[in-house]
């Protein structure tokens, strides 16, 4: 009877989108682990390993704040009113 080997492959994501590091903009690198991901800049050594979880969070609280910012800009906005003796 066989078994399954775990598996070791990982995916290497470069965005299109550039950050600005030193003055010389760079692509964001993105590693794929089973448990954790690493984001990293091009030519750069620094490397932030984020778990999936938390990458998870920080998108869903982003998603709750556009929500609420699109929704006050919805928001009619009542004229100002100018004082007629003042």
């Amino acid at each position: 009877m066989g078994h399954l080997i775990d598996r070791t492959a990982q995916n290497l994501f470069i965005t299109a989108s550039s950050v600005k590091e030193n003055g010389k903009k760079r692509k964001i690198v993105i590693e794929s682990r089973p448990e954790f991901a690493i984001i990293k800049l091009t030519g750069s050594s620094e490397r932030f390993p984020l778990s999936w979880e938390t990458i998870y969070q920080i998108a869903k609280q982003h998603h709750a704040n556009n929500l609420r910012l699109e929704a006050e800009a919805e928001k009619p906005r009542k004229p100002r009113k100018t004082n007629p003796s003042g």
